[in-house]
Formats: structure tokens, sequence, C-alpha cells
């Protein structure tokens, strides 16, 4: 009984083991993870002091090492952009960081058509004059439309866009 609850929390610590990996292997993984976070790295001496035989270290170091490997990292995903977060990038025009709201993915016509308006915002600090104030928002405007938000959204990100734009006077 004891076997069978230790081995299905070790299954659940170590999800991408299959359920033919040894209970040895998995407990030598989460050892390696503790050795590796203490002391900065794992020595055969250190697997032989947590307890591990050499004919189990041989046996199983390498499936052990990658099951620790894939249990210590993380995806980590990025939050959505909220309505501040659009209005700061898109005031700002970085081409590497696009407003991507909720339900947005980062698709080449997005990126290109960021890239477009990143290179008009550019074009509008070099030589402000009024049509290239209105042909940034204009390609702002078209970005916006390809984006899964609803307008009043889009409206708040254009007004608040256009009030930081450096005033044109002819």
């Amino acid at each position: 009984m004891f076997d069978t609850v230790q081995r299905s929390k070790a299954r659940r610590e170590f999800p991408e083991a299959g359920f033919d990996t040894h209970p040895r292997c998995l407990e030598m993984a989460e050892a390696m993870r503790d050795l590796f976070a203490v002391g900065g790295g794992v020595r055969l001496e250190d697997l032989v002091g947590a307890g591990f035989t050499r004919a189990e270290i041989i046996e199983f170091q390498d499936s052990a090492a990658r099951l620790a490997l894939l249990a210590s990292t993380k995806q980590i995903t990025i939050r959505p952009d909220l309505l501040a977060d659009m209005i700061e990038k898109a005031r700002h025009a970085a081409p590497n960081r696009p407003p991507l709201p909720g339900g947005a993915q980062p698709t080449q016509g997005l990126i290109v058509a960021w890239g477009q308006y990143c290179a008009a915002r550019g074009a509008l600090l070099l030589d402000p004059w009024s049509g290239q104030r209105e042909r940034c928002i204009s390609v702002l405007s078209g970005y916006l439309d390809r984006l899964p938000i609803f307008p009043a959204i889009r409206s708040s990100v254009l007004t608040a866009v256009e009030a930081a734009m450096p005033q044109v006077h002819q």
C-alpha cells in the first residue's frame, strides 16, 4: 500500500515519466533536483551519499537526469495585455512588443501590421507633418481591427495614442 502511494506521488511530480519508469529512477530524479538546488550540481559521490548504489547510478543516471531537468523547467506564459498595456505599447511602438490582448495569437499578419505601424510612428517622429500623423493613426487603426477586441477598447487606444502623438501645425 505504501509503495503504491509513494509511486503515485512520484508520478505526479514527474508527469513526463512513463508508467514503465523504475521507482528508483524517480527517486534518483528527485534527489538530483534537490542536490542541484542546494549545490548547483550533482556528483557521483552526492548520489552515493543519497543512498543510491553504483549499479543504480549507472543504470538510471541518464533517464533520472532527463526527468529532473524536465520537472525543473516551467513553461511561462505571458499574460494578455490589458487596456493600459495596449495603450502604453502603442505609444512607444517597439517592433518587438506588439499589444496582444487575450485571444490574440502573434500571427505573421499581425506582426507585419505592427511593424508597419512602428515604421509609420518612426516616420512621424522624424518628419512630423499632418499627412504622417494621419497615416500613423490609420495604420494603428488597421492593426487594432485585426485584434479580437471590442470597439470601445479600440476607440480608447486610438484616442489615447492620438493624444500622445506630436501635434502638427501647418
